[in-house]
């Protein structure tokens, strides 16, 4: 479980952009090297990521929740909702 967002600090990792890019990096590259993420735009409440493989682009969007729940990625702990969408994603490609 994600610590609660520190109200002095404001600090947490969905309003960490490369942090987040790099968690969803190292997802791709888990599952599939030949997969690259385009671009990645951060809106409201989610971020949504355009991937690409063999001239074929796929989008995923990713919510703050989601993202949030993936706190201690680092570790290991990915959020297993975060983990399909990314899946599904590379499937379609």
């Amino acid at each position: 479980m994600p610590p609660p967002l520190d109200q002095f600090d404001g600090y947490s990792i969905f309003d960490d952009k490369g942090e987040v890019k790099r968690l969803v990096e190292s997802l791709i590259q888990e599952k599939d090297p030949e997969v690259t993420l385009e671009r990645l735009r951060k809106m409201d409440f989610s971020y949504v990521f355009i991937l690409s493989k063999k001239g074929r682009t796929q989008e995923v969007e990713l919510s703050r929740d989601e993202i949030e729940a993936s706190w201690e990625w680092r570790k290991g702990m990915i959020s297993e909702t975060l983990q399909k969408k990314i899946e599904d994603t590379l499937f379609e490609l």
